[in-house]
């Protein structure tokens, strides 16, 4: 499993530095459009999304360079070979929240402003967005290909954009309603997770056997 874990991770290292570059620096760049948390919130949003895309972008790689035939062959279960996509994902938690911090810091020092309750809440996507952003195209990869992939991100993408722009600029009513439900929102993500997980094992088991 660790095998698989560090290729997924060198091959983010190895991807186009100047897309992933800009992809990065455009989302931490939202969070100075204005002295309002909306831009701080929505800077993490992007950037957590990003993350998660970023390591999707492997799956990419793999329908490109025909991994599936190679992976078959590895002495594991299909079991580990779809949980080492979500250890992945894990593994990019820190990294998210790293980058979460340093944009509120940043913006302390620029507008001198710092709301608790609206960090807790960007902190709670950055940890969320990557993991379910992997549940969700991890399930559709198994099912619908590799290659499918890179639409999701689109229209993810997109969705995300409307989203955000139906939320009310005053983020506060907004943060405080997800933190105040922390259970529920664990609960929640955790069964979105667990359901992914074993659809998305059923998918691969039944590539397997057309492949075979």
């Amino acid at each position: 499993m660790k095998g698989l874990i560090q290729k997924d991770l060198i091959l983010m290292l190895k991807m186009n530095k100047i897309i992933i570059l800009v992809m990065y620096l455009f989302a931490m760049t939202m969070a100075f459009g204005g002295k309002d948390e909306f831009y701080a919130i929505t800077s993490s949003v992007f950037l957590s999304l990003f993350m998660g895309m970023h390591l999707m972008m492997t799956m990419t790689y793999d329908g490109m360079t025909s991994w599936k035939q190679y992976e078959l062959t590895l002495p594991m279960s299909k079991y580990k070979i779809i949980a080492c996509k979500y250890l992945s994902s894990i593994c990019l938690i820190p990294i998210s929240v790293v980058g979460v911090s340093i944009i509120y810091l940043a913006r302390y020092f620029i507008y001198h402003n710092f709301l608790f309750n609206q960090f807790r809440f960007s902190i709670i996507i950055a940890i969320i967005l990557p993991i379910l952003w992997c549940s969700i195209c991890l399930t559709i990869a198994q099912w619908f290909g590799y290659m499918k992939i890179q639409y999701i991100r689109m229209i993810g993408t997109l969705l995300v954009v409307v989203i955000l722009n139906k939320m009310p600029k005053d983020m506060n009513n907004v943060a405080m309603d997800w933190i105040k439900e922390p259970i529920l929102i664990v609960i929640g993500i955790t069964g979105i997770i667990v359901i992914s997980y074993f659809i998305s094992v059923i998918g691969y088991a039944r590539k397997n056997d057309m492949v075979l």
